[in-house]
């Protein structure tokens, strides 16, 4: 059987949080700008938000129907990987030090079985938006790279914006995340999907080596 990274195992696999820890969480203490938050919980926000996390990480395979980029298929592979291994360090690293409590872990008009999962506690930063911004961002780089002649670039990072920001959205209304989360999680992804190819990139004949 495959099993997880370890990184993802212990954030994924805490153990659950006791009930008189959640009773104790006071919306009021959390600030004002993610407050409403705590009054967020939306079972189809939460599924529509995975449809975003799942579909992206394969999409960047599209990028291989460009038959200049998939002479390149290998080292674009490799970069993907590399985008998304920081995005995914990042993530970790951020739940286990910063240990935050996610939104619904203090929605009162939740049941409290549904508020103590060890999953409660990984809040920060919005992993489903950075993986989505790395995913997207990282297609409209390596395209715009590809094809310099291309006029409207902005058309592919504004949809790669959209795609971000709606599963950001979606995140805050399911209860999962507050808008700090996403508003850190976000930016991370994009520069992950953008600044690896770039580091990677041979300037004059517009594609990438593996050495940065």
């Amino acid at each position: 059987m495959k099993q997880s990274p370890p990184a993802f195992t212990k954030i994924y696999g805490r153990n659950r949080v006791p009930d008189p820890e959640i009773l104790a969480l006071n919306p009021a203490d959390v600030n004002s700008l993610d407050r409403p938050a705590t009054k967020k919980y939306s079972e189809n926000a939460k599924k529509a938000s995975d449809l975003f996390f799942y579909g992206s990480m394969p999409a960047p395979l599209l990028l291989l129907l460009d038959k200049k980029i998939s002479e390149d298929a290998p080292k674009i592979g490799l970069l993907y990987l590399e985008a998304m291994a920081i995005t995914g360090t990042v993530y970790t690293s951020g739940s286990m030090i910063v240990n935050r409590f996610r939104a619904y872990a203090y929605n009162s008009d939740l049941p409290l079985g549904s508020r103590t999962g060890g999953g409660a506690r990984n809040s920060f930063p919005a992993g489903h938006p950075a993986v989505v911004a790395t995913s997207t961002f990282f297609m409209a780089k390596v395209n715009s790279d590809y094809h310099p002649e291309i006029k409207n670039k902005w058309i592919l990072y504004s949809a790669a914006g959209a795609a971000s920001l709606a599963t950001g959205i979606l995140r805050i209304q399911a209860g999962q995340h507050f808008i700090t989360d996403v508003m850190t999680g976000i930016p991370f992804g994009v520069l992950s999907g953008i600044f690896v190819p770039h580091f990677h990139k041979i300037k004059q004949f517009q594609n990438y080596t593996l050495m940065p």
